[in-house]
């Protein structure tokens, strides 16, 4: 009888134990499975659209967000856009109080190789672009970078300011220049801004450059190739949390930051606008400018209008002495516009 119960007892525990582990299982069995969460991704900074051979570089963040866009197959076709550029020194008296301090106090402010740019203008501050590009904190900044060597400005249009300093200046400036012995045209547009701050102390009397557009081409190239240049950059949208984010403890900085949305479209489409409304003046200008460049001239014959180029100085020679050549009624081109849209024979006018 005592085995009985003893078993019994037993057979009642496992049955419990069995029910503990058996309604959890199937409770669990029942349950419906979780929803799996989904992370979003990050909206990017910035979208781009560009063809595929381009190469774009970047560098810096926000009020800094510098954009260097080139085409490898046609090495002058370009597109950059800095929101700072410089520093520069606004007067030779400036760089020597530096000079002296670091001379006296053995400290170094790092800027011995800023030009000076007197006067403070954009027409003459595109000057000094090759100096500044090369500067040690620009190679450091943007090792991948315009690689202007010569700068010619051409003409410059004032644009409203787009800066609120004083004594700022805006303007689009139409220029030639020199990049790996090619000759290249563009449109630049520019805010230069001066330092009231510290002038003729150590570290101050100093000028920048804000808001700096570049769009550039092989001399002869730009007008066929300007609609893309300026439709790529169109294709240039910032996003909306990428400019918040930016604006969180940067009030001083606010008007160096680039829109969301469409954010170089304003200016690329004031560059569009100089550039269709420049004048048969400027265009002759630009030629002029190039031979000088080039290290060629032009003469042209007065009966025909056929124009020939020759090395730089030719015309001196000739001129004293045009009967001693087989073509004797050459004379330099007049300041007409008309006769220099004519190309020379076998004329390449982007290589010099």
């Amino acid at each position: 009888m005592t085995n009985q119960l003893h078993n019994c007892s037993a057979f009642r525990i496992f049955i419990f134990l069995l029910l503990i582990l058996v309604i959890p299982l199937n409770a669990l069995a029942a349950k419906k499975p979780s929803k799996q969460t989904h992370i979003a991704k990050p909206e990017p900074q910035f979208i781009f659209e560009i063809p595929s051979q381009w190469l774009l570089t970047r560098a810096g963040d926000c009020d800094t967000l510098t954009l260097f866009l080139r085409n490898p197959a046609d090495p002058l076709q370009q597109l950059f856009f800095f929101p700072r550029f410089g520093p520069v020194y606004m007067s030779q008296d400036q760089k020597l109080s530096d000079l002296q301090y670091e001379t006296l106090s053995g400290h170094s402010l790092t800027r011995r190789d800023m030009p000076i740019v007197n006067p403070l203008t954009p027409e003459n501050f595109v000057r000094f672009l090759p100096q500044i590009l090369q500067m040690k904190t620009m190679r450091d900044f943007l090792p991948d970078r315009p690689g202007l060597r010569v700068v010619e400005p051409i003409s410059a249009t004032p644009q409203k300011n787009a800066l609120e300093y004083p004594d700022t200046q805006t303007a689009i400036i139409r220029f030639l220049f020199v990049q790996d012995n090619q000759l290249g045209e563009g449109l630049l547009a520019i805010t230069t801004v001066p330092s009231p701050e510290y002038r003729s102390a150590p570290g101050g009397g100093i000028g920048m450059g804000y808001l700096f557009y570049g769009i550039t081409a092989a001399k002869g190239r730009l007008d066929q190739q300007l609609p893309e240049l300026l439709q790529l950059g169109r294709n240039f949208k910032l996003s909306a949390s990428y400019e918040k984010e930016c604006r969180k403890g940067r009030a001083e900085d606010l008007s160096m930051l680039i829109q969301p949305g469409n954010s170089l479209q304003p200016v690329l489409d004031s560059m569009a606008s100089v550039w269709k409304k420049r004048t048969p003046a400027e265009d002759m200008a630009v030629e002029r400018r190039a031979d000088t460049l080039r290290q060629v001239e032009r003469l042209h014959r007065t009966a025909t209008g056929e124009v020939y180029e020759f090395p730089l100085g030719f015309s001196k020679q000739y001129l004293t002495n045009s009967d001693q050549y087989n073509l004797s009624d050459l004379q330099p081109l007049p300041d007409d516009p008309r006769h220099w849209q004519k190309a020379p024979p076998g004329w390449n006018e982007a290589y010099i």
